[in-house]
């Protein structure tokens, strides 16, 4: 029996939801995610649609396991330092299995390619009676409908049966992308849908191109004039004989009939320029680096590896970064409780994406070491080794003191210099 079916059967709340309107904007958010919209280049752009374009699949794809893969930590605040909340019961939860079906790695993906392709993703939070947190499930948020009732928000859920349930909203871990309302996050497909429609049109035109060998269409000239019932004879009899797996068949024509290609080449349309700049065009909805998802282009082939490595550098900050605040702040606005937040904070551990290369590193590791504000332990952590004894010595240079508290030499001390210069 589904877990939500089981666990809100007979809820009567149901019946306070008010009527769609189509002048609610939240009407169309739902009608979007299920049927989607058609673009001006004739294409039908649905989150799942999208997926069907190579870019938009590379982008989500690049966005989600980069987040899956990143740990996360839950930690306590002890004054100005953390300490690692491992006895926490949600600590196991989010660092290593969501629930009994899905590994974190699994789940977080799922939940990130929800907010890159429809801008909210929704998850169950199954909770003991004295509201501690068991597992959390994630739903679909097409099957999802959220919306005001006065100073509430109703979470309102359509099971595969059809059955309508409302969850609570301490059941509900919500997490939402960018926002006009506060309520619900916009869909980037849904944005983007003219530029993700074009590039689907053109990897649609590709298909259908090269399905007749690469070859443009053209028209039979005949000098005299044919009957209806001709033409089509000689249409349908070309056809079969000169197209698909016949294209290159010999052809005879006869009382002067002749055969004229009409329409552009591939050349002529630019074709793989255009399908290029799509890529580039959807690449840049979601900030993702372009040479990460195999573009081709003038972009592509002036990246060199020190410009991939500061690429990726800035993917880091500019593009996961946020999705991890974004995460982070929803954990504790969803799953902590108000007295719980001022002591736990969820976070993301970014180290492992911020590394240059290894003289980079090491380099830098140096400085840091060298002027204080590492230790030896503290570079064995980011480098993901076990700490040392005797590692968490911090060093300081000999010709370095407090400005605000100088230590002068004692009355009758004497420098070795003083003692050279006196004899």
């Amino acid at each position: 029996m589904n877990i939500l079916t089981r666990l809100f059967r007979g809820n009567k709340a149901t019946e306070e939801r008010q009527s769609a309107s189509i002048s609610d904007p939240i009407y169309w958010d739902n009608l979007f995610s299920r049927i989607g919209f058609k673009s001006n280049s004739n294409q039908n752009v649905t989150p799942d649609s999208a997926l069907q374009s190579s870019a938009v699949y590379a982008c989500v794809r690049v966005i989600a396991e980069t987040m899956a893969s990143l740990p996360l930590m839950l930690y306590k605040r002890k004054g100005d330092a953390k300490e690692i909340a491992d006895t926490h019961e949600i600590y196991y939860i989010l660092h290593e299995m969501p629930n009994p079906d899905q590994t974190s790695f699994e789940f977080f993906e799922m939940m990130v390619g929800h907010l890159c392709l429809r801008g909210n993703s929704y998850a169950f939070v199954e909770r003991t009676n004295g509201g501690q947190i068991n597992a959390i499930y994630p739903l679909n948020p097409a099957k999802m409908t959220v919306y005001r009732n006065q100073d509430r928000i109703i979470y309102e859920y359509t099971h595969d049966d059809g059955k309508r349930e409302i969850m609570p909203v301490e059941m509900v871990w919500h997490m939402r992308g960018l926002s006009s309302d506060g309520l619900l996050g916009l869909s980037p497909i849904s944005l983007a849908r003219e530029a993700i429609g074009l590039g689907l049109a053109t990897q649609e035109y590709a298909a259908r191109f090269y399905s007749n060998f690469a070859m443009p269409g053209g028209v039979l000239e005949y000098p005299g004039s044919l009957k209806e019932d001709q033409i089509t004879a000689l249409k349908k009899a070309w056809d079969e004989a000169h197209t698909g797996a016949n294209l290159y068949r010999t052809a005879i024509l006869q009382g002067g009939l002749s055969w004229k290609a009409v329409g552009m080449t591939n050349t002529d349309q630019q074709y793989i320029e255009s399908r290029n700049l799509q890529t580039a065009e959807i690449a840049r909805i979601f900030r993702v680096p372009l040479f990460m998802v195999g573009g081709a282009g003038t972009q592509d082939k002036s990246t060199t590896y020190a410009s991939a490595e500061q690429q990726k550098i800035s993917f880091a900050t500019d593009t996961v970064r946020p999705w991890c605040t974004r995460i982070e702040q929803s954990i504790s606005r969803c799953l902590l409780t108000a007295k719980e937040r001022k002591k736990y904070y969820a976070e993301f551990k970014l180290e492992g994406l911020l590394r240059g290369d290894l003289q980079s590193r090491y380099t830098a590791y140096a400085t840091a070491r060298q002027w204080g504000w590492l230790c030896v332990n503290d570079i064995r952590r980011l480098e993901n080794l076990d700490p040392i004894d005797e590692g968490e010595e911090y060093l300081r240079p000999l010709n370095m003191t407090d400005a605000a508290n100088p230590v002068l030499p004692k009355e009758g001390d004497k420098t070795n210099g003083d003692n050279k210069n006196k004899e």
